[in-house]
């Protein structure tokens, strides 16, 4: 497994062609998404075009997505680009037609750094991996992304999978999951145990992919990768998104509002005597607080822990009392009792 992971961003790429992004918010956004770690952004070539006339963009971690035709490798390298990815289909590579032959000796020709991009799986017969090693070696390809389009994977299969071409194949590999099937976050990190160092991701999973925020976390704290994850991701995160006009769900994993939220009596008073029993990691890790709820499965502990969050004391046996008329309320109104409520149920028992 490499600890050097590079995240493939496809967000900027989705914000182009989905929101038009002007150039000052592609900037912006561009360097968001870069301090959340090692980033490499794929855009499409056109869309990149659009930004680039102000001249104020840098391309030097941009990759742009071409078909394979020699006007577009020509295009790429007349607007600065370096690093170009040239969509195939699976098959294209087995009967590689004069155009896509042409386009890929154009862009050796012109120095650029061209990864092949495979629709379809990641399961190929010998023959044919034995084509895709003479393509590679040929027309020397810098790396070749895989793309589940269809999500047919789990993750025990992709690791696999992966593990073997990165073992048949003289160039470096890419993963690009979907999740079609609800795993692409858990299929991006079986990539990267298999020791895929390139995982296509977007903030938010955005358009399918796996969501960045949660491959980062995971590679961080379930593979134990020396990755840095900024103290404000789930700000920033928002913030990207709100720029493509995305927003986050309050249960988000890593990034919601809401998901440490506690209630139940258990949970508060194990969260408040021993955080990680409910929390894998804290609040702080990501820029989030704890939120205790008040309502109708608090506990003595809960209600306890809240009057010490709103400075309120409060004799013990009255406590119990606070804590009936708080699960009475939060009952009748189909909803958690706020802080304001809670003061004025104390206020009545206390006076």
């Amino acid at each position: 497994m490499k600890t050097d992971v590079i995240f493939i961003d496809q967000t900027l790429g989705y914000g182009l062609e989905h929101q038009g992004l002007g150039t000052s918010e592609f900037i912006y956004i561009q360097r968001k998404i870069a301090a959340l770690a090692q980033v490499m952004f794929d855009v499409s070539l056109q869309s990149l075009v659009a930004v680039l006339d102000c001249g104020a963009v840098a391309v030097k971690d941009i990759r742009a997505g071409i078909a394979p035709d020699a006007r577009q490798v020509a295009l790429a390298h007349q607007s600065g680009c370096s690093k170009v990815k040239v969509n195939l289909n699976a098959m294209d590579f087995c009967n590689l037609a004069a155009p896509v032959a042409e386009a890929l000796r154009q862009a050796r020709a012109r120095g650029l750094a061209v990864s092949l991009q495979l629709t379809g799986n990641c399961q190929y017969s010998s023959a044919r991996l034995l084509q895709l090693c003479w393509l590679i070696s040929k027309y020397e390809i810098s790396s070749v992304a895989f793309v589940d389009e269809y999500s047919d994977h789990d993750p025990l299969f992709t690791y696999g999978a992966l593990l073997n071409l990165q073992q048949q194949l003289p160039c470096p590999i890419e993963y690009c999951g979907k999740n079609g099937s609800g795993l692409a976050t858990a299929n991006a990190l079986g990539a990267i145990k298999s020791g895929v160092a390139c995982v296509a991701v977007a903030v938010g999973g955005v358009a399918g992919y796996p969501a960045f925020e949660e491959v980062l976390m995971g590679a961080r704290f379930l593979l134990k990768l020396p990755l840095a994850v900024p103290a404000n991701i789930a700000t920033c995160c928002e913030e990207i998104l709100s720029y493509i006009g995305q927003c986050v769900q309050p249960t988000k994993p890593i990034i919601g509002s809401d998901i440490f939220a506690h209630e139940s009596g258990i949970h508060v008073d194990g969260v408040n005597k021993k955080s990680d029993l409910y929390e894998f990691f804290t609040p702080e890790t990501v820029g989030l607080s704890r939120k205790i709820v008040i309502g109708k499965h608090s506990g003595k502990a809960a209600i306890e822990l809240k009057l010490k969050e709103l400075n309120i004391f409060l004799q013990p046996t009255a406590v119990l009392t606070v804590l009936e008329k708080v699960r009475s309320l939060a009952i009748r109104q189909k909803a958690p009792v706020s802080d304001l409520q809670l003061q004025k149920l104390v206020h009545e028992v206390a006076s």
